[in-house]
């Protein structure tokens, strides 16, 4: 059994106020259905209770629940909840069988007795009654996790009903997890407990960092677990300090900031206890400091290498994962410089406590080269010329070097596939620009160069070129259509500056996985999948880059064209499937090699770990 898992966080306390905070949260796991018997709901909600109570909640804990009981539950959790007042913290959690009907999600009880679409309202539990026992509460932090089955034994009477769960409305300053990405399926686990529950809890328990961090290792583990079909992923509108489940294994920093000082030599070390600065988030703004004659950079650096003094915390009942001591300065400083982050605070002769660092990575604003130097347009052109007689200089170049300054981001982990934008098309009654003139471009018989009109062709048909699989990055989509579905996502089309970025990495990789062509000449018959192909990219986080779909990227072209990347799986000539190639179309053209993913704005960038277990 596969199933979804929803996670909203709302507005989470800083971490200097956790001992005046009053914590308590429901969790309800249902697992002996008539239909449809789940095997882990019940095991998810006891361990995710049992993580909890050491997390300081009070936990109320309902398992194989009926209506009553449900609402009942909802009931109580609200009245604690607002005894508990401004300041409280309130968690819901659910695991067990979910639908969506006409855009609303609806939690199953064990006895529901559903048999057509006017029975779900009936039988089962809406969960907008557990956002507006949180909004009648007015606290200032909630969180719900709905940990849902997708392939649920409902559906076989409901016409509206639809795969997975709707988007949640929620107050502002709320986070949204999901177990996979949005169309995608997540998996039950073979063990006792599912891969998101047990990746959730663990790091809920031992990742001393702000809330973003945890989702960072959540979808880390999942992926690993599942060997990628597994991808979580997060949609946020927090906004201030940064907020933990487990305080930091560094004190909170004080108000004020003193002038900057020198970090400690290794022989000092252990007299730093823990002042050292903790893992939050400064963004990537560049905004003065009060008080302080600095601005701008200047003054982002100084506050991060400030002195600390101690703040009331209370001490996480589990002990802080190790790590060390120090880390050396000229280590440090080599790897900040490579990744495009000012290092004129840092002094190469000294040693910085390692969440120095870190913060520094994930939070710096980097300076970086993308394109293609002349050495590099002069080998794209000779593997141009290995497969095609009328290559050409001018043809890359618009490949020059340019430097550019990037914000955290993040991209989808994958092309978006056909299953994804279904789910999309059909909740939102979308129509694309295809759909609606009424023909798509595809190349014409015998030709990799001349396209032709295609009467009826669409991303459903697959433009009438193969058959139609779910699983294969959709095409057939126009800019526009691409940006629709990524701001029903609360996301946005990355820029051409990000994913190249993402792609190449601080390496100036040629291709997403190093400088090999080989991977690209390999010989395809039918559409790959949207996880087919090597992983590439910073981290090796992401698949299809390169190879898979061209994909649209938010940046002007020539005239009023829009920029593609990536180069598809039709493209017969390698050298067009480079990190730096450039395509450009207008943005209302949908054809059959063109498709897309999304990108996010991050308060830090997700890649911290993998370059500190560089300086290990």
């Amino acid at each position: 059994m596969r199933r979804l898992a929803l996670l909203a966080v709302a507005l989470l306390l800083p971490a200097g106020v956790l001992a005046a905070e009053t914590r308590i949260a429901l969790v309800v796991g249902n697992s002996a259905y008539a239909s449809g018997p789940l095997l882990n709901p019940a095991n998810d909600a006891r361990l995710v209770a049992q993580a909890l109570s050491q997390l300081g909640f009070e936990v109320i804990e309902r398992r194989d629940a009926d209506q009553n009981t449900m609402k009942r539950a909802i009931q109580e959790f609200g009245e604690r909840l607002d005894k508990g007042g401004p300041q409280a913290v309130g968690l819901f959690y659910y695991a067990g069988h979910g639908v969506q009907l006409n855009g609303r999600n609806y939690l199953i009880p064990t006895k529901a007795n559903i048999e057509r679409e006017g029975d779900v309202e009936i039988e089962a539990v809406s969960a907008d009654w557990v956002i507006e026992q949180m909004r009648y509460a007015r606290n200032r932090l909630n969180i719900v996790i709905l940990d849902a089955c997708r392939n649920n034994p409902f559906n076989r009477s409901m016409r509206s009903a639809d795969r997975g769960l709707a988007s949640m409305d929620a107050p502002a300053g709320i986070l949204i997890a999901y177990s996979t990405a949005p169309g995608a399926v997540a998996e039950d686990g073979s063990g006792r407990n599912s891969p998101y529950t047990t990746a959730l809890t663990r790091a809920m328990l031992e990742v001393h960092q702000p809330l973003e961090q945890v989702f960072k290792h959540v979808r880390a583990d999942v992926m690993g677990a599942t060997a990628g079909k597994q991808v979580p992923w997060e949609a946020s509108s927090l906004t201030g300090e940064d907020y933990y489940f487990n305080g930091p294994a560094a004190a909170a920093r004080a108000t004020s900031v003193p002038t900057p000082v020198a970090a400690p030599s290794r022989s000092d070390a252990g007299a730093m206890g823990t002042g050292a600065a903790g893992s939050g988030s400064a963004g990537s703004g560049t905004a003065g400091t009060e008080g302080s004659g600095n601005s701008g950079w200047f003054a982002w650096v100084s506050d991060l290498f400030s002195s600390h003094t101690s703040a009331a915390v209370r001490a996480p009942t589990v002990a802080p994962a190790p790590q060390a001591a120090v880390v050396a300065g000229a280590h440090a400083v080599a790897l900040l410089r490579s990744l495009g982050i000012d290092t004129a605070q840092l002094d190469s002769a000294h040693d910085y406590p390692p969440d120095t660092i870190r913060h520094l990575i994930a939070s710096a604003p980097r300076r970086v080269a993308l394109g293609s130097t002349p050495e590099q347009i002069g080998a794209a052109l000779a593997l141009c010329k290995q497969y095609a007689a009328d290559c050409q200089p001018r043809d890359y170049a618009d490949e020059r070097l340019r430097q550019v300054t990037l914000a955290p981001f993040e991209l989808d982990a994958t092309p978006v596939s056909v299953r994804a934008f279904r789910q999309f098309a059909d909740g939102a009654q979308y129509l694309t620009h295809a759909e609606k003139v009424g023909f798509a471009y595809a190349m014409a018989p015998g030709s990799d160069r001349h396209e032709q009109r295609v009467a009826g062709g669409s991303w459903r048909n697959a433009l009438k070129q193969r058959p139609l699989d779910d699983d294969s990055a959709v095409v057939g989509v126009s800019f526009q259509d691409a940006e629709a579905y990524c701001r029903s996502r609360s996301s946005r089309l990355p820029s051409e500056d990000e994913w190249e970025y993402a792609a190449r990495g601080p390496q100036d990789n040629i291709f997403p996985w190093g400088d090999d062509f080989g991977p690209t000449t390999r010989s395809m018959n039918i559409a790959p999948h949207v996880t087919d192909g090597p992983v590439g990219g910073i981290g090796d986080r992401y698949r299809g880059l390169s190879g898979n779909v061209w994909q649209w990227v938010d940046t002007r072209g020539v005239g009023s064209t829009r920029v593609l990347k990536g180069g598809s799986w039709l493209e017969p000539n390698p050298a067009n499937k480079r990190a730096a190639t450039r395509r450009y179309e207008l943005p209302d053209r949908a054809d059959a090699d063109s498709g897309f993913r999304c990108a996010r704005t991050l308060p830090v960038w997700p890649d911290a770990d993998v370059w500190m277990a560089r300086l290990q």
